[in-house]
């Protein structure tokens, strides 16, 4: 239990925060593209299967992130170009040690890149979307970490405001609804009634351990697992009833604008206000409020589910999805700008119209990024490696086969010899994303108990962050190596 003069020391270390600038958000996210690309790059350059190389695999996707997150944050653009000039210095070892044509890399347009059902770049997306939200939830609690990052109080936008919106929005990204398998409802409340358990066990945990709760951030007894439990709940209500991909992503902005019309006839001044709290809506106003701009943010992450999902998932595919996401991107940051101009700026607390369109601007462009990133491997693996199959057989082939034999070709890319398009912590994280993120929880509890964390700076708070990574990071590789699926 935290001792009374304590507690009201780290509630108000973690509270009044204003966030940060766009631009700081995305040079502090963008080491976790970088990693990737490196390792993708690294990989088709040394021995990807070894110890030493997952080491270092482990190494590059965890601390730049950490670093990146907390003592480097002031340095961004060095951390940036030094991440991007390993990528360069790999880049040009694999163009000058090619042994395949470029001619021949006309041949990708046509074949399968992914498994069924199974997409490198969304689960890098997920993946890292739920890593940063590990580093967040406990280096917040350390001075270390810049308080333009931590959650902003009334308006702004700041990393952790971005990670709250962008976890629901991978939520509908990943859906099953979002992906053409609609459930009832009843069967849908019944596989998310272990948020509704997680949701009373953190408030229990919360109020007999005084750990910090921000009365502003969803309420009295509210916390996110109950918001994303009725989101998943609502969404399983209106995804099948829409299903088509273009019409869920017109519902999902009309469901944003038409929240902002109520919150703007006096509701945001009832939401923001300091004043006595009476019943248990009024008590938890924050979250119940919030629900439906959250909602229009699932909905919007089901619609680009039903676009991105294709089978086969050709290059080509891939391709025409990566122009997509691009544009998309580049409108959305548009609209955020000029509606900022006549809407209310970003509120993480009102899940507003303009806090949508940042979060679902901010992950289109992350999720493009991925998988762009998944191309850049794919051709470089091409580049490096060849394929015998299109170099040998041209010299001896003979001209009445030809056709036979182009007819015959597989058409099914060895994907997972294309170098390393997706970490192996990755996968584990994803093999059971809720397990992570629980358990990121639990741990940050238990070191909130064990340590004054708001008195820990500098190399002390980064060995306990790192210790607490490793932690996580070593549990989900066991349950992944072992074949073990929880949640």
């Amino acid at each position: 239990m935290m001792e009374a003069e304590y507690q009201g020391k780290h509630l108000k270390f973690i509270s009044n925060n204003n966030g940060s600038t766009v631009q700081e958000i995305v040079i502090a996210g963008l080491p976790v593209h970088l990693s990737s690309l490196l390792v993708g790059a690294a990989s088709l350059v040394f021995n990807h299967t070894s110890y030493f190389f997952r080491f270092f695999e482990l190494i590059v996707v965890v601390v730049s992130p950490l670093l990146s997150l907390t003592i480097l944050s002031d340095y961004g653009e060095i951390v940036i170009s030094c991440l991007s000039s390993l990528v360069i210095l790999l880049f040009i070892t694999i163009i000058i040690k090619k042994k395949g044509a470029v001619k021949d890399l006309k041949r990708l347009w046509d074949l399968k890149i992914a498994e069924e059902n199974t997409l490198d770049c969304v689960t890098n997306y997920r993946s890292s979307m739920l890593l940063i939200t590990a580093i967040c939830i406990l280096a917040v609690d350390f001075p270390i970490f810049p308080r333009k990052f931590a959650k902003t109080e009334n308006f702004g936008q700041s990393v952790m405001d971005l990670g709250v919106g962008g976890f629901v929005f991978a939520a509908g990204l990943v859906s099953r609804e979002g992906r053409g398998k609609f459930t009832k409802v009843r069967q849908t409340i019944s596989r998310n009634m272990p948020l509704v358990g997680l949701g009373f066990v953190r408030l229990a945990m919360v109020t007999m351990s005084g750990y910090h709760s921000n009365i502003t951030e969803y309420g009295m007894h509210w916390n996110f697992f109950f918001t994303l439990f009725f989101v998943k709940v609502f969404g399983s209500v209106l995804i099948p009833r829409i299903s088509d991909g273009r019409r869920l992503w017109i519902a999902s902005v009309m469901l944003a604008v038409m929240y902002e019309g109520v919150l703007s006839f006096g509701v945001v001044d009832y939401i923001l206000s300091d004043g006595p709290r009476y019943g248990i809506i009024d008590e938890n106003r924050e979250g119940v409020s919030s629900l439906q701009g959250y909602l229009a943010i699932y909905l919007a992450g089901a619609a680009w589910a039903n676009q991105i999902y294709h089978s086969p998932f050709t290059f080509t595919v891939l391709g025409n999805v990566v122009h997509d996401l691009a544009v998309w991107s580049i409108l959305m940051w548009l609209n955020l700008f000029y509606s900022t101009t006549f809407f209310m700026p970003p509120s993480r607390r009102l899940a507003n119209y303009t806090f949508f369109s940042l979060t679902v601007a901010y992950n289109l462009s992350i999720l493009s990024g991925f998988l762009l990133i998944e191309a850049i491997v794919i051709f470089l693996a091409e580049i490096k490696t060849g394929d015998s199959r299109f170099t040998k057989e041209k010299k001896n082939r003979i001209p009445t086969k030809r056709k036979k034999d182009v007819q015959e070709m597989p058409k099914l890319l060895p994907w997972k010899q294309k170098g390393v398009r997706t970490s192996v912590l990755y996968q584990a994280i994803s093999y059971n994303p809720l397990t992570f993120f629980i358990l990121a929880n639990l741990a940050t509890g238990l070191v909130n108990v064990m340590f004054r964390t708001v008195e820990i700076d500098g190399c002390p708070a980064v060995l306990i962050l790192t210790g607490y990574l490793a932690t996580l990071s070593t549990i989900s590789l066991i349950l992944y190596s072992r074949s073990i699926k929880i949640a």
